[in-house]
């Protein structure tokens, strides 16, 4: 469902406006002056309904429910370009991580792609399998015969660290 249709009969949420607020005590979503420098440097602009610094401004408004409700929140991606462009402190990224727990707080519906990333991180350590090179040759490479060292994989100590901090 797009946010357009959720925002249609909306109405702000001052309560859990001051819930996110409070959990994002390093980042200050109310001081963003929307400058849009963080959705200038976003990689996954193209992907979103909405650019970062509107959710930033849709969670100030308070309405959050909506944002929780639509999948705008999971198709960030994480790279933190957002975090290093904001003069204000106000990361898109921290708030978008905020929306992201209280979904998940709420049990709603969350991306199959997003979770069997979570589940490769845990299995593994890596957001993303090994994989193998083709020289030009149409030769594959692997990590050994390319001369690199081995990965270090997940263990019960990263385990357990990912783990609380997935609030798990």
């Amino acid at each position: 469902m797009s946010l357009t249709d959720l925002m249609t009969m909306a109405k702000t949420d001052k309560e859990l406006r001051k819930r996110i607020f409070t959990k994002l005590w390093r980042a200050h979503p109310d001081e963003c002056f929307q400058c849009m420098r963080c959705t200038s440097g976003c990689t996954s602009l193209k992907l979103l309904e909405l650019k970062p610094h509107e959710i930033v401004l849709l969670v100030n408004s308070g309405f959050i429910q909506e944002l929780v409700s639509s999948d705008i929140i999971w198709t960030c991606a994480s790279c933190l370009k957002c975090r290093e462009r904001c003069p204000q402190n106000a990361s898109p990224y921290n708030t978008i991580l905020e929306l992201r727990n209280l979904a998940v707080e709420r049990e709603a519906k969350i991306p199959e792609a997003y979770m069997k990333a979570i589940a490769q991180i845990l299995e593994t350590g890596l957001t993303q399998p090994e994989q193998t090179a083709t020289t030009r040759d149409m030769q594959p490479q692997n990590r050994e015969k390319l001369g690199l060292p081995k990965l270090p994989y997940a263990n019960d100590k990263f385990k357990t660290v990912f783990m609380k901090i997935l609030g798990g």
